[in-house]
């Protein structure tokens, strides 16, 4: 049978919400549950995400916390045993030296790049509200029919930290992700035994090159901010660099997953969806607009592509499914990337 990695990528709360509707149209597009995957790799919003898809949990209670302070209330309450913490003011300081100085001398351009954030401030919120919004989804621990990697950035050296994977510290599946989640200068550094750790998404919004090791014959990158889609001139103004280094950054890794002989799919925001998820990326009261968006997109990027017959394909011997013009970038605005396995895709608008 094949096997198949999805990864899902960081793009703060209005990320998740995407993340959902993408997996809520795969899932109903190919008739293939994602949950089912053999390799879920989850980064920040991709963590949230990832735990919620690997329990098969439906979205509408996370929508409900979303749209109900008072939901979430609740939902903080069962995770901590708590009232909610409150939220701090910010600390004018840098919040980690130690990772800011010793990245500055890195050979590395990327380390040195991930070591700024050590010179921002430590954030201001507690980790309760992403505590919260897992609590349920990790309440049984770790899954067994899945390997799932959740991915966060050691505060201290900025070294990727990749839970879930062999030889990582075990912890409890709600901190891991707490920590992956752990936006540097808004949510507060997660302590886990003798370390801190902030969103893995400092060293990388995808860590797709994760999955490498676990030898997928196809996998599914899955990335809500990075897109080289052009948004509104807000948008444009605001996070265009970022986003095409983002998407930049992912294509580089997806070239490593490529050389290796795996098939990688690509599938990114339109630009209907970035005029839906707004400039601001932690906003929870779009996200029910934002998900519903995700799944036409995502489902109309899928109609007539090769993975639409992923259950299908799922049940065939090992190697690559029979494709039939998949390289072409077949969605709107090109929110799906296609390329078989080892070869480039064809040159589209989403081509990088």
């Amino acid at each position: 049978m094949e096997r198949i990695a999805v990864v899902l990528g960081a793009g703060g709360i209005t990320g998740i919400a995407w993340l959902l509707g993408a997996l809520e149209a795969i899932r109903e597009t190919t008739g293939w549950d994602p949950g089912d995957a053999d390799v879920l790799c989850g980064t920040s919003a991709g963590a949230v995400a990832a735990v919620v898809t690997a329990a098969r949990m439906p979205s509408e209670p996370l929508l409900r916390m979303a749209e109900d302070q008072s939901e979430l209330d609740a939902a903080i309450a069962r995770a901590t045993g708590d009232a909610p913490v409150g939220h701090r003011l910010p600390l004018a300081w840098p919040g980690s030296l130690a990772l800011g100085l010793t990245g500055l001398a890195a050979a590395d351009t990327q380390r040195r790049l991930s070591s700024l954030a050590g010179f921002v401030p430590a954030g201001f919120r507690s980790g309760d509200e992403i505590r919260g919004l897992v609590h349920d989804a990790a309440a049984g621990g770790w899954p067994t029919h899945t390997r799932l990697l959740v991915n966060a950035t050691d505060y201290g050296s900025g070294q990727r930290v990749t839970f879930g994977a062999h030889g990582a510290p075990d912890v409890p599946l709600r901190e891991a992700v707490t920590a992956s989640a752990a936006v540097p200068g808004y949510y507060r550094p997660v302590r886990i035994g003798s370390g801190r750790y902030i969103d893995g998404g400092v060293v990388s919004f995808s860590n797709a090159d994760l999955v490498a090791r676990y030898e997928p014959d196809l996998v599914l990158c899955l990335s809500p901010f990075g897109t080289t889609v052009s948004g509104g001139r807000k948008d444009a103004a605001v996070f265009g660099p970022v986003r095409r280094a983002v998407a930049w950054q992912l294509r580089r890794e997806v070239a490593q997953l490529r050389d290796a002989g795996t098939r990688v799919e690509i599938i990114e925001p339109t630009r209907a969806d970035l005029d839906v998820m707004g400039l601001n990326i932690m906003e929870r009261r779009h996200s029910r607009a934002v998900l519903h968006a995700a799944r036409v997109s995502v489902a109309a990027g899928l109609a007539g592509h090769a993975l639409d017959d992923l259950g299908t394909a799922r049940r065939d011997s090992r190697g690559s499914p029979q494709r039939s013009g998949a390289d072409d970038a077949l969605a709107p605005s090109g929110a799906l990337m296609g390329g078989d396995r080892g070869a480039p895709p064809t040159a589209t608008p989403m081509s990088a």
